[in-house]
């Protein structure tokens, strides 16, 4: 199996991804409110570029069974019942409704990871659940940070290192520079991840804007074993998860066991 980590989305930008599996990671929010949002029984989430087409594709269900969400700077949007924080997406906001979602980073590459041949959304919240889903599909995969307006964002390369970890569990696999060294952050952060609290340019951000519950609901690991999947352009809770054998269930706590892997190239471009 091939990984690649593309760190920033310039790097996925071209990525040929016909035949891999692709997990999308938006650690600070996006990635997480979805993971939330189909934990608490949403129908769907529906990602999409911009607060225009946010409106348009709402238009298209009846009253009452669509919700629009998303943020711009990290504050929610004016007029949007949701904004981007994985704490509003409760059992009794969003059970059984349609969630149309628009974030500054997040929906992009949601929308990047579509032209994968199965895709998924992966957050700190589901790593270990989001690997196995990844390692289960049998091919060749790419993970992608939707980063910091374009930049790196650590958090998001930490949990793709998580996910390297959990794929990457023997001498075959072959990683390229940018899973190496997600595959570092990961090791480093994994039993430290609190700190990301004040090494994350953006976790930062978000404190300063009253936000910190958020950073904290987001530094939490493996929260559910739910993967949600994206499937022609539309976020669905996925059901294919490999439970443990010794797994107590939602609230399972998975171990990352690490073993030397090999570098090799990227995805075809």
């Amino acid at each position: 199996m091939r990984v690649h980590v593309a760190l920033t989305p310039a790097d996925a930008s071209g990525l040929a991804l016909d035949g891999w599996t692709a997990v999308v990671v938006d650690v600070m929010r996006a990635t997480t409110t979805v993971v939330a949002a189909c934990a608490a029984g949403c129908a769907r989430v529906i990602p999409v570029a911009d607060v225009d087409a946010a409106r348009a594709c709402a238009r298209q269900f009846p009253d009452g069974e669509v919700l629009v969400a998303g943020e711009r700077g990290g504050e929610p949007i004016a007029g949007f019942h949701l904004g981007n924080s994985p704490l509003e997406f409760t059992r009794e906001r969003v059970s059984g409704r349609t969630v149309v979602l628009t974030t500054t980073n997040g929906t992009a590459a949601m929308l990047t990871a579509g032209a994968a041949a199965v895709a998924a959304v992966a957050a700190l919240t589901n790593v270990t659940a989001a690997a196995q889903w990844a390692r289960a599909h049998g091919r060749d995969l790419a993970i992608l940070c939707s980063g910091d307006n374009g930049a790196f964002s650590l958090e998001d390369t930490v949990c793709a290192g998580l996910l390297v970890a959990g794929v990457a569990t023997d001498s075959a696999a072959s990683l390229s520079d940018g899973a190496e060294a997600a595959l570092g952050l990961g090791r480093y952060y994994a039993d430290r991840l609190s700190d990301l609290e004040f090494a994350s340019r953006w976790a930062k951000r978000l404190n300063a804007l009253g936000h910190g519950a958020d950073v904290e609901a987001c530094l939490r690991r493996d929260v559910t074993r739910l993967v949600p999947v994206i499937d022609r352009g539309t976020i669905v809770p996925g059901s294919d998860v490999v439970r443990p054998p010794s797994s107590p269930g939602p609230e399972y706590d998975g171990t990352h066991g690490v073993r030397a892997v090999s570098r090799t190239g990227d995805p075809d471009h």
